[in-house]
């Protein structure tokens, strides 16, 4: 999402974007003498200023004949100039900083010619914005800390997430992954080291807390019911929390649900009725919207799950680690996201709680095939993407080359460590009871689903999710749908090749060498007569 380079004062900070990522979905645009410019906003958290600013644009003629001027300018100041040639360019060049300011700003490209003629095509993704950094003062109320956390630079990325073992564990951190991802706009980094966050979220009852974080309450000691309370420092802090777990719980359905805009350091129940929403509502009957759904459809919109805010959905995690509960959090965060709100009236559970037989299951963590759900019910394509997904790890196969086509461009190159990042998705329809749905998001056993889950929420992976099943890693997603059509030989052939990398490869070997000696002999047959 953006290059970060911490300085040596600690007040500053350098980072990088790429203009199509400020401006979502956008790769490029053009600037001609009918569309004369462009705008793309970006915006800076409370009482952060940039000491420095650059631009690298890069851009490419639309003809052999474009000419004029190419301005850019921040905030309507006073614009750089460039005179290009008629050829490709990428230019690096110094703004304004002074110019920029806390929240809102707008950079505009604009185009100037003396007469018309075609103009330039500018590369989004190639062409970036470089900001340094630097906080006057600390974030000071939760108005300060939900604009931070919009900001599209100096945002603060890793959240640790601080619980403690209860029944409602997997609620209480689930809301807040929700509402942190929420009002980020995107997915931040779930972790549990407070010495190294950027922001620490403190998540129990009452008795649970210790004594710095009951300072920070209302009431300077207990909370007298459901409330969320911030700590400024150097590291922001929020505690999320109630008289018992039932009000924590309650808490975390507030820290999802309602905007924190305007607010000082305490947020309680009774602030929720003026509060604004946090989110957009989906579409009325969105439930009928999902009678055909597949992995596509969860990808734009959460559905079947979000339905009614996830009221007849249950998700069950199946982790094991803390580091996969991270990943599980991640994946669930970019679900609400897709969805437009969080999931507030879903059951959430481990692995050996009893889900609610009347509500679709949405089980997320590595080996979810332990689930009876889903060993029973699983569709072939999920069996062949498990498979498929188990012997390719470390594999330079047939796998990857199908992944290819589905490649995230935006995925940075693959490391050593992307071998065991490999994650397996599927969504059908219970053949045991009519109108639920079960879904899964897992991995293999040996691989990591805290790296499966972080790549697929972090990243353009996640739009290319498809079919019944799909297996996914850094380096593309392959889907897998056996309902549009049966499995012909095709299809078989393709899943032999998924599930037997190795063995694919040196069967194409055998036939190209059977067929050089064949060659090779029939040459000779040839020569001889």
């Amino acid at each position: 999402m953006a290059s970060l380079d911490q300085n040596g004062s600690e007040s500053t900070r350098i980072e990088e974007r790429t203009l199509a990522d400020l401006e979502t979905g956008m790769d490029a645009f053009v600037l001609s003498s009918s569309q004369s410019r462009t705008r793309i906003r970006f915006y800076l958290p409370p009482n952060t200023y940039s000491s420095e600013a650059w631009l690298r644009l890069a851009a490419r003629p639309a003809s052999d004949h474009s000419n004029g001027r190419i301005l850019v300018a921040i905030n309507g100041g006073e614009p750089i100039v460039i005179r290009p040639q008629p050829r490709s360019l990428e230019a690096r060049f110094a703004l304004f900083s002074a110019d920029i300011l806390p929240g809102e700003n707008t950079l505009e490209v604009s185009y100037s010619v003396d007469s018309a003629t075609t103009g330039w095509i500018v590369d989004a993704r190639r062409s970036q914005l470089r900001l340094t950094l630097e906080q006057d003062s600390p974030i000071a109320s939760l108005d300060e800390l939900e604009r931070a956390l919009a900001a599209d630079f100096a945002a603060p990325r890793r959240i640790a997430l601080i619980t403690d073992i209860s029944r409602e564990r997997a609620t209480l951190e689930s809301l807040v992954a929700q509402g942190v991802a929420l009002r980020a706009g995107n997915v931040p980094l779930f972790g549990g080291d407070e010495a190294n966050a950027d922001l620490v979220i403190r998540i129990a009852e009452n008795d649970r807390l210790d004594g710095e974080d009951r300072a920070i309450l209302r009431s300077g000691d207990r909370s007298q019911g459901p409330e969320i309370a911030f700590g400024a420092g150097e590291t922001p802090r929020l505690v999320v929390t109630g008289r018992n777990i039932d009000e924590a719980v309650a808490a975390g359905r507030l820290f999802a649900a309602r905007s924190f805009a305007g607010y000082g350091r305490s947020f309680v129940a009774a602030d929720a009725i003026t509060a604004e929403r946090l989110g957009r509502p989906q579409v009325r009957d969105a439930r009928l919207l999902s009678r055909n759904a597949d992995l596509r459809t969860f990808a734009a919109s959460g559905l079947p799950f979000s339905a009614d805010q996830g009221s007849r959905t249950a998700v069950q995690f199946t982790t094991r680690t803390r580091a996969d509960r991270f990943g599980a959090l991640s994946v669930l965060a970019r679900s609400a996201l897709v969805s437009g709100e969080a999931w507030l009236y879903a059951w959430y559970g481990e692995e050996n709680d009893h889900a609610p037989a009347n509500h679709n299951l949405l089980i997320i963590g590595p080996d979810s095939t332990g689930v009876d759900a889903m060993s029973r019910n699983a569709p072939a394509e999920f069996g062949a993407a498990m498979r498929a997904a188990e012997r390719s790890r470390g594999q330079r196969g047939l796998m990857r080359l199908a992944a290819a086509a589905y490649a995230d461009e935006s995925a940075p190159a693959a490391t050593p460590e992307d071998s065991t990042s490999i994650g397996v998705a599927s969504l059908f329809s219970d053949p045991q009871q009519t109108g639920r749905w079960i879904g899964t998001l897992t991995s293999p056993e040996m691989s990591s689903f805290e790296s499966a889950g972080r790549s697929l929420a972090r990243s353009n992976l996640w739009h290319a999710l498809e079919g019944r099943a799909a297996v996914w890693s850094v380096r593309g997603v392959t889907p897998l749908d056996y309902s549009v059509t049966s499995p012909g030989l095709r299809e078989r052939v393709q899943e032999f090749a998924l599930d037997h990398t190795r063995d694919a490869a040196f069967m194409l070997f055998g036939v190209a060498f059977i067929m050089l000696i064949r060659g090779i002999w029939r040459r000779r047959r040839v020569h001889a007569s």
